[in-house]
């Protein structure tokens, strides 16, 4: 056989360089997007207490579709907003909402500040078109109707006991 003698191939070498470079780097990015995604949806420096004394600051206040603002709130844009007040990015929408969190499997490990999400209008064709913020002891307040405003219901004691679909939990 022949032998071969390997020569050094500076552009190679430039190449793979580079390319160890990007998969440390996006490696770094996932680290941290990971990192972040655990600490936004588990970070126990948001303070539950204050978050539930804003909600029932709005007690009594506006329904509007689509408000996001102390004037007028739809039920996701009044969650999104009390959440934000604490830090907490949420989408606009109910149902968008509902695909963020840990979920709750039993309602008997509701805590105050999980969200809970139900279907209230089977016609607009999305599984999930009501959100509510648990208080404990059975209570959940929303931005429930034109007429109502915003109020606190009781989750078994009224309709929503039997339309409640899914809870999460954006707040450790």
């Amino acid at each position: 056989g022949k032998r071969i003698n390997h020569v050094k191939n500076v552009y190679y070498d430039d190449l793979i360089k580079e390319q160890q470079q990007l998969i440390a780097a996006i490696r770094a990015l996932k680290k941290k997007k990971n990192s972040h995604n655990m600490n936004s949806n588990n970070n126990e420096n948001y303070d539950k207490k204050n978050l539930l004394a804003n909600a029932k600051q709005h007690l009594g206040g506006t329904y509007v579709w689509g408000g996001t603002v102390p004037k007028g709130f739809d039920c996701s844009g009044y969650v999104q907003y009390i959440y934000k007040k604490e830090g907490v990015q949420l989408p606009r929408t109910a149902y968008a909402q509902s695909k963020v969190g840990k979920p709750i499997t039993d309602a008997e490990d509701l805590i105050k500040g999980d969200l809970l999400f139900f279907l209230t209008d089977k016609s607009r064709n999305v599984p999930i078109t009501h959100v509510g913020i648990y208080l404990g002891e059975d209570k959940f307040i929303h931005a429930a109707s034109k007429k109502q405003g915003i109020i606190i219901s009781s989750l078994s004691q009224s309709k929503y006991g039997k339309i409640l679909v899914k809870a999460t939990r954006i707040i450790k």
